[in-house]
C-alpha cells in the first residue's frame, strides 16, 4: 500500500516511504550484481532493500519546516567483489509542467543559476576534483500549475550528478512522470566494494518552496544553522593577496599590519607567497617551507609577532592538495602522489602521504602561532583512474581538514578553490566559511553572494572589499576630486567607482574581508570602513544565526531579508544597479499581530503588510533599514 501524499502537485519527500514501493522509485543503482528493483519495506523511520549480493538503507530526517535529510547506503551483503556502476537516489513527481533551475559556477563567475523548462530531461554535473567547478549541487523543481516546487541540495563527496526527466507513459494508457536523481557521477563510475563493504551516496538535503525567487532558503539556513552551528564570532580579515598578489615585501606587510589594528580586523593572513624563492615559488608547491629568498626575506616570524602585539590572529595559506614536480616532496617520495595528466596531486588514501602533510601543515601553525588557514584548491583533474568518482579522495582530504582542526582546537578555516569553486554544503561541513569567488568587483561579487545563498547559508559566505581611495583624478560634477573605487575583476585590470554606503549594504550578512592596500585608503575612508566593522561585530550573535530571503530581484534592485527566524529583529538590505527611482517598497517578512518600531515609528504588521516598508534608492547605492518587534 502507498502512503503517497500529493501536494500541490509535488509528491513529498517522505510520502514514498512506504511497505510495498517499488524500489525503481526510491533508487537507480546498479553494477555487476544486477539492479535494484522490487519491492522495499519500512525499516526503522526508513526504507531498505536486500537481494542476495546487495543491502540497501536509506533514512530520512525531517525538521520542523519540512526540510528532509536523506542518507544512503549500499553495501556488499554478497561473498564476492561487487561493482556499483550507478548510485543515484531517485525522487518520482505526478506528471505536469514543469521548470527546472540549475546553477552554472565558473572562475570569476560563480553561482549563476537559470530557468528552463523541463521538456525532455535537464541535468547539471560536477565531474571534476574540484567540487563546484562547471556546475554547483542544486537541482530546483517547479510544478508551473501548482505554483510551488522542491529544491534538492546534494552534500558532494566527491564527482556528482543531478537530473530531472519526463518519463512518458505506454501507449497513453499511463500518465507521464517526473523523477529527479541525484548522487554519485556516473559517468566513469567502477566503485568496487569487497565483501562487507559499504559506500554511502551523498546525503541529500531536500524541501518545499513557493516563492521562485529565493526557493524558500531561509528554511535551509535555518537547518543548516541547527546542524552546524557557528560556535565562534564570524570574522574580520586582512588578506594579503589582492593587495600585492604574491609580492610580499615585508615593511610594506608590516604597514598593512598597523592599519589592518586601525580598521579593527581580528585577523590577518598571508596568502600565495610567503613560501619558496622569489623567482618561482609555485615550484616547490608540496614543500611548504619558507625561504630567505622568498619575497618575505625569511621574516614570517616576524610578521607573526607583529599581528598578534596588534591584537589580531596571524593565518596563512596552503594549498594542501597541490604539489609540483619540481618539489623536494615529489623528487624523494612520488609514491605520496597521484599523477593526474601531469598534475600532483597528494594521496591521501595513503598513511605515509598524510602524515606527511599533517604534520608539516601542523608545524606551521605551531612555527608561527597560526590561528587561521585558508585552504586552496585550484588544480584540477576530471578522471579518477580508481573508479570511485574522486569519492575516496575527497574523504581523504576531509579527513585531513579535521584533524588539522582536532590538533589546532580553535583555529578557523576557511575554503577557497580558484575563488569559489569547491563552495558547497559537502564542504562546508569543515570550513568555517568560503571566498566565495576571485572576482572581487563589489557588484559582481554581490550577483555571486546573492545567489549562492540560494544554497548556503549567509554566515558561510565572506565579503570581500578590494578598493583604494584615489584623488586628484578629474573632478565630479559638484568639484570633490576624490572618490573610491573597487576592483572590478579578480586581477586589478578593471577598475570602477563605488560609493561607500554601496560597500556598506554588501559587507553584510557574513564574514568581512579586506584584501587591498590599506595605507591607500584616506583618513576618511579608513574611518568609515572601521565605524562599519565595529557595528557588524557588535551584532554578532544576530548574524551567526541569521537566515535570508530574497524579498526583490530585478536586474536594477536586490532586497535581502535578513532574520533572526523569531522574526524579533529584521534587517532589510538593498543594493540598486542603474536604477532610476528615489524610492522603493518592500514587504518584510513578519510575525502577524505583532508591532514593529521602524525608523523610530511604531507600526503593526498589518500595516506593514498592506503599506511596505519604503527605502530611499539611488543609482548604483545601497541602503539598510532594521526593523525591530516592540515590547
Amino acid at each position: 500500500m502507498s502512503s503517497r501524499v500529493i501536494l500541490g502537485g509535488c509528491v513529498a519527500l517522505a510520502a514514498w516511504v512506504a511497505t510495498g514501493e517499488l524500489a525503481q522509485r526510491q533508487w537507480d543503482v546498479f553494477g555487476s550484481f544486477g539492479k535494484v528493483k522490487g519491492e522495499v519495506r519500512c525499516e526503522n523511520g526508513g526504507f531498505a532493500y536486500e537481494s542476495k549480493d546487495v543491502r540497501v538503507v536509506t533514512t530520512v530526517e525531517t525538521d520542523g519546516y519540512g526540510v528532509s535529510l536523506r542518507k544512503t547506503v549500499l553495501k556488499n551483503v554478497s561473498a564476492k567483489d561487487i561493482a556499483a556502476r550507478c548510485l543515484l537516489d531517485r525522487f518520482c513527481f505526478e506528471g505536469g509542467e514543469y521548470e527546472v533551475y540549475t546553477q552554472a559556477s565558473s572562475w570569476e563567475n560563480e553561482s549563476r543559476g537559470l530557468w528552463q523548462p523541463l521538456h525532455t530531461g535537464v541535468e547539471t554535473r560536477g565531474s571534476l576534483i574540484c567540487g563546484s567547478n562547471g556546475a554547483a549541487p542544486i537541482l530546483a523543481l517547479w510544478n508551473v500549475q501548482a505554483g510551488r516546487g522542491r529544491v534538492f541540495h546534494l552534500l558532494a563527496d566527491g564527482a556528482w550528478q543531478m537530473t530531472a526527466s519526463r518519463t512518458p507513459g505506454n501507449g497513453g494508457a499511463t500518465t507521464t512522470a517526473v523523477a529527479v536523481e541525484v548522487g554519485v557521477d556516473s559517468r566513469h563510475l567502477d566503485y568496487v566494494l569487497k565483501p562487507g563493504e559499504e559506500v554511502a551516496l551523498p546525503e541529500v538535503v531536500s524541501y518545499e518552496f513557493t516563492n521562485k525567487t529565493d526557493l524558500d532558503c531561509h528554511k535551509l539556513h535555518a537547518f543548516w544553522n541547527a546542524h552546524y552551528p557557528a560556535t565562534r564570532p564570524l570574522p574580520t580579515i586582512y588578506n594579503s593577496w589582492m593587495c600585492r598578489f604574491d609580492k610580499l615585501d615585508a615593511p610594506f606587510v608590516l604597514e598593512q599590519v598597523k592599519k589592518a589594528k586601525s580598521l579593527g580586523a581580528t585577523y590577518f593572513v598571508l596568502d600565495a607567497g610567503w613560501f619558496g624563492p622569489k623567482a618561482d615559488w609555485g615550484s616547490v608547491r608540496g614543500d611548504w617551507a619558507e625561504s630567505p629568498e622568498g619575497y618575505l626575506g625569511g621574516r614570517m616570524a616576524d610578521v607573526s609577532k607583529a599581528v598578534r602585539e596588534a591584537g589580531m590572529k596571524f593565518g596563512f595559506w596552503l594549498e594542501a592538495e597541490s604539489a609540483s614536480p619540481k618539489s623536494k616532496i615529489v623528487r624523494e617520495h612520488p609514491e605520496y602522489f597521484l599523477n593526474l595528466d601531469g598534475v600532483y596531486f597528494l594521496d591521501f588514501t595513503k598513511k605515509e602521504a598524510f602524515d606527511y602533510l599533517l604534520e608539516t601543515a601542523c608545524a606551521l601553525v605551531k612555527k608561527y602561532n597560526a590561528e587561521f588557514m585558508k585552504f586552496d584548491f585550484n588544480q584540477n583533474a576530471d578522471y579518477d583512474p580508481t573508479g570511485r568518482a574522486f569519492m575516496a579522495y575527497n574523504a581523504g582530504y576531509r579527513r585531513f581538514v579535521r584533524e588539522v582542526r582536532r590538533r589546532n582546537p580553535g583555529i578557523y578555516l576557511q575554503g577557497c578553490a580558484s575563488g569559489g569553486l569547491m563552495m558547497n554544503l559537502g564542504w562546508a561541513r569543515d570550513f568555517d566559511s568560503f571566498w566565495p569567488s576571485d572576482n572581487e568587483s563589489p557588484y559582481q561579487g554581490f550577483r555571486i553572494v546573492k545567489e549562492t545563498m540560494l544554497r548556503m547559508p549567509p554566515r558561510l559566505l565572506d565579503r570581500w572589499i578590494v578598493a583604494r581611495t584615489v584623488a586628484n583624478v578629474q573632478p565630479d560634477y559638484g568639484g570633490k576630486d576624490s572618490r573610491l573605487i573597487a576592483c572590478d575583476n579578480g586581477t586589478w585590470t578593471q577598475l570602477r567607482s563605488v560609493w561607500p554606503d554601496y560597500l556598506d549594504a554588501f559587507m553584510t550578512g557574513g564574514p568581512v574581508g579586506f584584501s587591498c592596500d590599506l595605507t591607500a585608503f584616506s583618513d576618511g575612508d579608513l574611518g568609515h570602513f572601521a565605524e562599519t566593522l565595529a557595528n557588524f561585530r557588535q551584532d554578532d550573535a544576530f548574524w551567526r544565526r541569521a537566515v535570508g530571503r530574497l524579498l526583490c530581484d530585478t536586474p536594477s534592485l536586490a532586497a535581502i531579508q535578513y532574520d533572526d527566524l523569531t522574526l524579533d529583529d529584521v534587517r532589510l538590505v538593498v543594493l540598486c544597479d542603474n536604477l532610476r527611482q528615489k524610492s522603493t517598497t518592500l514587504h518584510p517578512v513578519l510575525t502577524p499581530g505583532a508591532d514593529y518600531l521602524v525608523d523610530g515609528q511604531r507600526r503593526s504588521a498589518a500595516d506593514l503588510a498592506a503599506n511596505g516598508v519604503v527605502v530611499k534608492t539611488r543609482i548604483y547605492h545601497g541602503a539598510s533599514v532594521r526593523l525591530r518587534k516592540a515590547k
